[in-house]
């Protein structure tokens, strides 16, 4: 269960800045963890409204949505979740909607486009599409950081949704303060990256 000190820590970076996406998020994830779930919903309410490509958002929307009786806003949260995470190649929010609407009966939409590896990167034409956010480039120019994960950033993702991820990642660090020589630490900070980009 989360403890109120989080909570608060939480709370107050939001009433800081009403529109940080990753504050908005750790409350309502600090709130559902305490089994605060109508007052976590309007948190992902708000990181839909700042950024509604966050995939994790809508999952954790519609778990909120279900602990407080609004079913029918769940599956539509559910049903337009999923097509987005299929759509991004977010694998486990897909699953974790997928799980949910099977659970509540509902039978998974149909998926307009399809994630397909050749769809992001180089095309063969030689333009560029960089898997966040759909856009033509420009794309990094090297690596930001060595091994595979750096290689696939440097493969797949635009110089602009780069840069935003070196702003939010220092929200990562600051907000979460994680001390960046623990191992656990540079794991939940390269989650974060994972799910961002």
């Amino acid at each position: 269960m989360a403890d109120a000190s989080k909570i608060e820590k939480f709370q107050q970076a939001v009433e800081a800045d009403p529109h940080d996406e990753l504050a908005n998020f750790s409350l309502g994830a600090a709130l559902m963890e305490a089994d605060r779930a109508d007052e976590a919903g309007p948190c992902f309410q708000r990181v839909l409204a700042v950024n509604p490509q966050h995939s994790k958002a809508h999952e954790m929307l519609a778990r909120a949505q279900i602990k407080t009786g609004h079913t029918d806003l769940a599956i539509d949260t559910l049903r337009n979740g999923y097509q987005l995470a299929h759509r991004k190649g977010d694998v486990a929010p897909a699953k974790a909607m997928a799980a949910l609407l099977e659970e509540l009966g509902e039978a998974l939409p149909e998926t307009t486009e399809k994630k397909a590896p050749e769809s992001v990167g180089v095309q063969g034409d030689g333009s560029f599409v960089c898997r966040r956010c759909g856009g033509n480039g420009p794309r990094l120019e090297k690596t930001p950081f060595k091994g595979d994960l750096g290689q696939l950033i440097a493969d797949s993702v635009c110089q602009m949704c780069w840069t935003q991820w070196v702003g939010q990642g220092t929200k990562v660090i600051n907000e979460l303060r994680l001390p960046m020589y623990d191992p656990k630490a540079q794991e939940m900070y390269d989650r974060h990256m994972k799910e961002f980009l």
